[in-house]
Order: C-alpha cells, then structure tokens, then sequence
C-alpha cells in the first residue's frame, strides 16, 4: 500500500542557525502535511545576533535545482523567500514560467528581523517587474511594504496621504497600501502587521478589490526569527491542500501563533520558534 502528499517548493536562502529560510520552510511544510523540496538561492551565515556573511548560488546551478524538481516530482505550490541578485530572480521567473508554476507566495525578504540587509538595491525592481506578476500573494512586513510603496511611486504610482503624515502606522494605511501595490503590480498582497499596529493583525487585499482582515493579539515573545519564512511557507502548504487564499492565509497564521506561544528559547539574540509545536 502506497501514500502520497501535496508537494510544495521552497526556493529561499539557507539559515545555517535553522530558525529562518530554508530550514524553516522545510519544518513548517513537515508540520503542516506536505511533501517540502528545495532550491537553494544563497547560503548565508548567521545565527539569532545577525547575519556575518552571504554568498548567492551560481545562477546555473538554482537553474539545475528548479528543473530537477520540476522534472520529477511537479510541485503544486511554490514558495519563494530571500532572492538577493538580479540574475537569479531572472533565473527563477524564466524556470517558473518554464515549468507553468502555479500557487507561488513570495516572501519579499529584504530585512531580517535583526535588522541586517539581505537584498541588493537593484534587485528590488527586478523582484516588482519579474517575480511579481507570477505571484499568487506576496507577503510584505510594514517596513516592506513601506519600500515597495516608494518603489511604486517612483514607477509612477500616487503617493499615499499616510495618518501620520510619514509612514504606515495605522490599520487605515494598511489597507491604502495594499490597495496601492495590488493595483500597482498586480497580485493579492498580505501586508503584516506584526512589525507596526498594536496587534498582530493582518491584511489580505486582492487585485479585485477585496478586502479580508486576519486578526490576532500580539504573542509577548522576543524570539521572532524566521517568522516572515514560517508564515509564507504555511500560506504555501495550505494552498497545495487545496485551500482557497483566504483560508489558507487563515491557517497559516493559526500555526504560526502556536509557534510562537511554544516560547522556544534558544540563542543570545531574537531566536527561533518551535516549528514542530503542534506534535509535542
């Protein structure tokens, strides 16, 4: 007697101190029912106190990574995390496109949570024009979102008249800006309230215009590294489940919140969450 699961691929970065990127991806997608590959984008050295060196894969080997996958065993979603180069965001829309992809989150990672920068300048644009239009949502902080709401005005787009006068700071402003980069780069986009508003609470506005609020109360635990990868991967697992975007973004965020009322406490800086929360 045979078995089978929904398989889901992660192309991201890998996190030698396991709590971020590929190593969390591949976690969450074993917690949450679904078969996790991989294709490497970086390895990076870091641990929960920062990031002290990156190194991107040669643009023909994410290449090989992407095909292999594909070839053998099709992936019914993709998630896509840190992307730091424009020759392998060209790499991987070509192979995606290729490959007729579908279900893609993407993980715009511009910011760890320590604070370190893990993109290049001009790879930001490259993400917007490329990556973007093949996404099913993609999945901004607020300082994120905030980024790619200058880019779009530069592109072009009207700026935001924000309550405060300078930035995203209320949950108005969350849904101006995702209304803005959904009509703007034309996919569903999550704007995350973790890093801004009083809660926890999330905003789901698609390209149609609708609206969809996932609310939660913010969990009291320093230990938030890999959070942004955890909750991408999930929305990735529940939609190779079969779920509908908005259920999916739904529960994703309920496994998240359990991960973080676990209160691993692991590392000297913001350390990682337990990932396998649900089965101890």
């Amino acid at each position: 007697m045979t078995s089978t699961l929904a398989p889901v691929l992660s192309i991201a970065g890998s996190d030698s101190s396991g709590g971020a990127g590929i190593q969390a991806d591949l976690k969450t997608m074993l917690a949450n029912g679904v078969f996790g590959m991989t294709a490497i984008a970086a390895l990076t050295a870091q641990n929960t106190t920062g990031v002290t060196m990156v190194t991107n894969t040669p643009p023909e080997m994410l290449a090989a990574q992407i095909d292999a996958v594909f070839e053998d065993i099709p992936p019914v979603a993709v998630k896509i995390g840190m992307v730091s180069s424009v020759e392998l965001i060209n790499v991987i829309a070509d192979r995606l496109i290729a490959h007729d992809a579908t279900n893609i989150v993407l993980d715009p990672v511009m910011v760890a949570t320590s604070g370190a920068k893990l993109i290049e300048g001009d790879a930001i644009a490259a993400l917007t024009s490329k990556l973007f239009p093949l996404a099913t949502v993609i999945t901004p902080n607020m300082p994120e979102t905030q980024a790619l709401c200058e880019l779009a005005v530069e592109q072009g787009a009207d700026a935001i008249d924000y309550e405060n006068g300078e930035s995203i700071s209320s949950e108005n402003d969350m849904v101006t800006a995702g209304h803005m980069l959904a009509g703007h780069f034309g996919c569903a986009v999550l704007v995350k309230g973790g890093h801004g508003t009083q809660d926890a609470s999330d905003v789901l506005v698609e390209p149609s215009g609708k609206v969809t609020w996932f609310r939660a109360r913010r969990i009291n635990n320093p230990n938030t590294h890999g959070t942004g990868c955890t909750l991408s991967s999930a929305i990735a697992s529940y939609l190779a489940l079969g779920d509908t975007l908005p259920k999916a973004i739904k529960h994703a965020k309920k496994y998240l919140t359990g991960a973080l009322k676990a209160q691993l406490n692991l590392g000297h800086g913001s350390g990682p969450m337990d990932h396998f929360w649900k089965y101890r």
